[in-house]
């Protein structure tokens, strides 16, 4: 007898496939007990490592024994001319037929359900020949401190090739991402979806300069233009300028001049008040310095320079931070209410008179409308601003959240489609958009989250704004690893907690979601009273929140109560003040939502 049929009758063959089957299942088993009780992925690892190294061993044991009507024997203790007994050839035959219909039944529920692990992998649009990333320059100087002038120069070249009507550029948010990142260009550039790639450097010591830059084609891995530029400080506008011209004549891209100076000079020629800018908004993109020193370095660049508008605008956004309880960033010396409101509408009227378009001035009326709660004012500027830059995706992402506001959800989800259009082709699906899509078209929404979370180094924003969309499309499961991931950024203590809590409600565990509501810090930064509103509506004390924030209810307060009119499950009706502002402007909301996570009592 030959091998392969001694192989045969000794039921080597079936026992493969049996245990290639039972393998399979266990793999299945493996995968939904750690999702089901959260244990670390290496559970599942060792699992498989377990029924690899197994296989082998069930091959050895089908080879040397042999089941007979005695029970099981040692193959070479029976007799030679022994008849083969058929019972263990058609047991096992059954076993694999039984196993195989249960895999196949599993197959056909899981593809019902669809994807229950990974998010689906976005489309790759067509590269566009004309489209850029700009990768955060690194810091290069002796003392290791300029990482905040870097990411400036980075974030005014940026910003001047955005303005470029034939050019694409990916966002902030994306390129930064790959910060101290070390990798091919192409495939950052692939997982960016941009034809060419901007990196570069800055060293830094005393007054002197030294700026390198240079930009690659991906497609082919070729430097099409590099430089290094020498200077004093005093020449890191001239730089800029010079950098952004340079790229837009080796992409053939339209850019001129006169317009390119007047988009980077960040509304000031003053040197010295752009690098105070640059510090204060270093530090709000981290928020790595307290308020009152971000206010400190504004206002003394607007001291040098009264006409900077930039530095105003942010003057003014800092205080509407500050006068709004959802957030978290606070002046941290004593300041009346009316000194702050005052200080806003001082910064916003200077923003307005020095605004450099009729855009920018459609964005600072839009900003000075919806502090005063004067919400059809406020939609009517964002519709001049949208219109002013059709194909920007956060343009039309604010004027879904203005519709929002006032309560026209048809039109929300008309804008909102596309606004996800305009993000999907730029493909940035980041938070600017689903943030308030999934109230209106839960559908759209969750086709951005997916895509957002399939890209590599996702932010914590955007994987806190995408854990929310998969619980509000009962993707429970998904949601618990985008948890896991965002617990393991370190984020704020606030931001983790709500991401806990509106976990363990839609998994059923009140007990614990009150429990980590207890442990929150009342008083601290992004601690419980930023947020009380929103924790007591998750965890179902809708009338406990609503006293919550009953104080709001007084002129004073509006702004800050009207923000909560961006949650469709937002209820007016119990503020008197903030009807009547409604009523007067004549708005109607629809009825509230239910937050269909909300911890259920």
């Amino acid at each position: 007898m030959n091998l392969l049929q001694e192989l045969k009758y000794r039921n080597v063959f079936r026992v493969a496939a049996a245990y290639a089957v039972v393998g399979w299942l266990l793999a299945q088993v493996a995968d939904l007990v750690v999702d089901a009780f959260n244990l670390p992925e290496a559970f599942l690892q060792m699992v498989i490592i377990f029924l690899v190294l197994g296989f082998p061993v069930a091959l050895f044991f089908a080879w040397v024994f042999e089941l007979t009507p005695e029970g099981v024997k040692k193959a070479k203790d029976l007799p030679e001319n022994m008849p083969k007994d058929p019972r263990s050839g058609r047991f096992l035959n059954r076993l694999t037929m039984g196993l195989l219909i249960i895999a196949v039944i599993w197959l056909g529920w899981d593809k019902l359900q669809g994807p229950a692990d990974e998010p689906a992998t976005a489309v790759q649009p067509q590269v566009a020949d004309k489209s850029i990333a700009v990768l955060p320059f690194a810091d290069f100087s002796p003392d290791g401190e300029q990482g905040w002038f870097a990411d400036g120069l980075t974030d005014e070249i940026l910003n001047a090739l955005a303005r470029t009507s034939d050019l694409r550029v990916a966002s902030r948010t994306s390129s930064f991402q790959y910060r101290n990142t070390e990798g091919d260009l192409p495939r950052i550039a692939n997982e960016l979806g941009v034809a060419h790639i901007l990196e570069g450097s800055v060293r830094r010591a005393g007054d002197k300069l030294r700026v390198t830059a240079q930009l690659i084609r991906a497609a082919d891995d070729t430097h099409l233009w590099s430089e290094t530029f020498d200077g004093t400080t005093e020449d890191s506008i001239a730089i800029q300028e010079q950098i952004a011209l340079k790229i837009a004549q080796a992409m053939e891209t339209a850019m001129d001049p006169e317009e390119l100076r007047r988009m980077l000079s960040a509304g000031t020629s003053s040197v010295e008040a752009w690098e105070l800018y640059v510090r204060a908004d270093a530090a709000s993109y981290g928020n790595i310095r307290p308020m009152t020193e971000m206010v400190d370095l504004l206002e003394r660049a607007v001291a040098i320079d009264p006409s900077f508008v930039d530095a105003h605008l942010a003057l003014a956004q800092l205080w509407v931070s500050h006068l709004n309880p959802a957030q978290n960033l606070k002046y941290e010396q004593a300041i009346s209410r009316d000194e702050a409101r005052s200080r806003f509408y001082e910064a916003i009227t200077n923003a307005l008179e020095f605004a450099r378009s009729e855009a920018s001035r459609a964005e600072y009326d839009a900003l000075r409308a919806r502090f005063d709660i004067r919400l059809t004012d406020y939609l009517a500027a964002v519709h001049r601003f949208a219109d002013a830059r059709p194909e920007s995706y956060t343009a039309r992402a604010e004027l879904m959240s203005a519709y929002i506001l006032v309560g026209d959800y048809a039109a929300a989800r008309r804008v909102g489609a596309e606004a996800k259009r305009l993000a999907m082709a730029a493909d940035d699906p980041t938070g600017a958009v689903f943030q308030h899509l999934h109230r209106v078209d839960l559908a759209a929404a969750m086709e951005m989250a997916e895509a957002a979370v399939a890209k590599p180094n996702v932010n914590s924003n955007t994987l806190y704004q995408a854990h929310r969309v998969f619980l509000y499309a009962g993707e429970i499961a998904r949601a618990a690893r985008l948890a896991r991931l965002f617990a393991a950024r370190g984020t704020n203590p606030s931001s983790l907690a709500m991401v806990e809590i509106r976990q363990a409600c839609a998994e059923g565990r009140v007990d614990d979601a009150e429990a980590i509501y207890a442990n929150l810090d009342a008083t601290g930064p992004g601690g419980l009273a930023d947020n009380q509103w929103l924790f007591l509506q998750t965890l179902g004390r809708t009338e406990e929140a609503n006293e919550a924030v009953r104080y709001l209810d007084e002129d004073d307060g509006l702004y800050a109560l009207s923000g909560f009119l961006h949650y469709t499950h937002f209820d007016p009706r119990p503020f008197p003040n903030l009807m009547a502002r409604l009523e007067a402007q004549g708005i109607e909301r629809p009825p509230a939502t239910k937050i269909p996570f909300a911890c259920k009592r």
